[in-house]
């Protein structure tokens, strides 16, 4: 296979969801290693009352182009942003911003998304849903765009065991084009009461809204040509932009980050089965290497996902991440980094009540005598907790993704067309990640500086305190059973 066409040559590229974790790690690597590329634009909308414009300036000051900073400073001026809101009518974009979008634009990656699980419908249906189709609406205005890639998620068919790289024919629990309807009409206070009637077999409003935007996007296959890349679960960085680069604590890493501190005692799940993590910038080179692939007629599908290639359990996860905890604790340690995975829901409650509740009222107790100004631990556990119930539906079954796409990639990389990238994910040590996920939570979310000693002290200290803890537990059960 020869190398092919240099499609990022004076490309114009347009992502949506650049401020967000993958959209970010997607913009940087493509100034990174495509200098060819002519202009990205970006979407900002205003936020907390502060303006698009005050929010691309902080955005340019982001910890993720520290590299572009040092060595490439001039190719930050490739990017532009536009003011608008995903949610509103032609993204909320000025008639003059709109007109030189479809004037320019080669290629988009359409990352933005919700991805709470336990997002209100209406909220859900409007960004993942009715934008999808706002914006392939406005790629038919398109005169230079040549590639379209629509970032969805490998568990969009939760009731499939085996995910194949398609879109099934069966359709999602309602017609796409009646749910939109639906979306505009009805009010939200009853949309969002229809949520359990209407999502079928997804467990969660995050998953529905994108199996339905995978329906609308199929719809436009004759008319753009596109591509879907569905990660799985997606965690830290394994090498770029930085070894263990994370910013924010959605999925695995908020709990892999409570687990660290010690707020996680339990966690409903079974131990045994496929945790199907995928580190950031393997899906930022699936999402470059896959819109290679785009073409009018057929859709070309991506499962951006480790289960099938290189698998890790959940029991393995846990444990590595409590191995490095210890390793490299946090100075925000409560209690020893220590939990086990409970299949049973009522085990599972009565669990989070003894280790997570009780401890926390308790906490909040010293806090309120000693007058301190700590933040109270009982709101946390309550988040904690339902935050891992949210999970659950994830830690208690198992899927199984196909991945193909993987020896396409190897051809792009091997004859030179994406040499620059990468796609070992066979070849990823789990040990060493999760030591670089552990150490990049710190860094990136703590933001503690790392040093192989620091906080040693503390964490011994909360060890000891840990099992005298247990004896005294053990020693109070003893007595009253005797």
């Amino acid at each position: 296979m020869e190398a092919q066409l240099d499609i990022y040559k004076d490309a114009v590229v347009f992502i949506t969801g650049a401020t967000g974790f993958v959209g970010k790690a997607l913009l940087e690597k493509l100034l990174w290693s495509f200098p060819q590329i002519k202009r990205i634009y970006m979407l900002i909308r205003a936020k907390a009352g502060v303006s698009p414009e005050q929010r691309f300036q902080n955005f340019l000051q982001n910890d993720i182009f520290q590299r572009m900073r040092s060595s490439f400073p001039e190719r930050l001026k490739k990017i532009s942003y536009f003011a608008g809101n995903i949610e509103d009518d032609y993204f909320g974009l000025h008639e003059r911003d709109r007109d030189e979008l479809c004037a320019e634009v080669n290629i988009i990656f359409h990352s933005a998304a919700t991805v709470r699980f336990n997002e209100r419908l209406n909220v859900a249906a409007r960004v993942n849903s009715l934008a999808t189709y706002n914006l392939l609406e406005m790629c038919t205005k398109m005169r230079q765009l040549q590639r379209f890639l629509y970032v969805s998620t490998a568990y969009c068919n939760p009731g499939r065991k085996y995910v194949d790289e398609c879109i099934y024919a069966t359709l999602p629990p309602v017609d796409w084009r009646q749910f939109l309807s639906a979306v505009k009409k009805i009010p939200e206070e009853y949309l969002n009461r229809l949520a359990d009637y209407i999502k079928g077999p997804h467990v969660n409003t995050y998953t529905f809204t994108k199996s339905i935007a995978e329906q609308i996007v199929n719809s436009y296959r004759d008319r753009i040509p596109i591509v879907i890349v569905r990660p799985s679960i997606v965690t830290a960085a394994y090498r770029e932009p930085y070894p263990g680069w994370i910013d924010n604590i959605q999925a695995i890493s908020g709990i892999m980050m409570e687990i660290g501190k010690g707020g996680i005692s339990s966690i409903l799940g079974d131990k045994n089965l496929i945790c199907d993590i995928i580190p950031v910038d393997f899906v930022v080179n699936a999402m470059i290497m896959m819109v290679h692939k785009a073409e009018l007629g057929s859709i070309s599908v991506c499962n951006a996902s480790s289960g099938s290639t290189n698998p890790i359990t959940w029991q393995r996860l846990g444990e590595l991440t409590m191995k490095w905890s210890r390793i490299y604790p946090t100075r925000r340690m409560i209690m020893f980094p220590s939990f086990k995975y409970r299949r049973g829901a009522l085990r599972h409650e009565l669990a989070v009540w003894l280790l997570h509740f009780v401890p926390a009222l308790l906490m909040d107790l010293r806090t309120l005598a000693l007058g301190s100004k700590r933040r109270f631990a009982t709101p946390i556990a309550k988040k904690f907790r339902q935050a891992c119930l949210a999970g659950s539906f994830f830690s208690l079954n198992e899927w199984i993704f196909k991945n193909r796409s993987r020896f396409y990639f190897k051809q792009l990389i091997e004859n030179g067309t994406f040499g620059e990238l990468c796609w070992n994910l066979d070849e990823l040590n789990y040990d060493d990640y999760v030591r670089r996920h552990v150490i990049g939570i710190n860094k990136y979310l703590h933001r503690e500086k790392f040093t192989l000693d620091a906080n040693k002290m503390q964490v011994t200290r909360i060890y000891w305190f840990w099992i005298f803890a247990h004896l005294c537990f053990y020693m109070l059960l003893v007595y009253i059973l005797l």
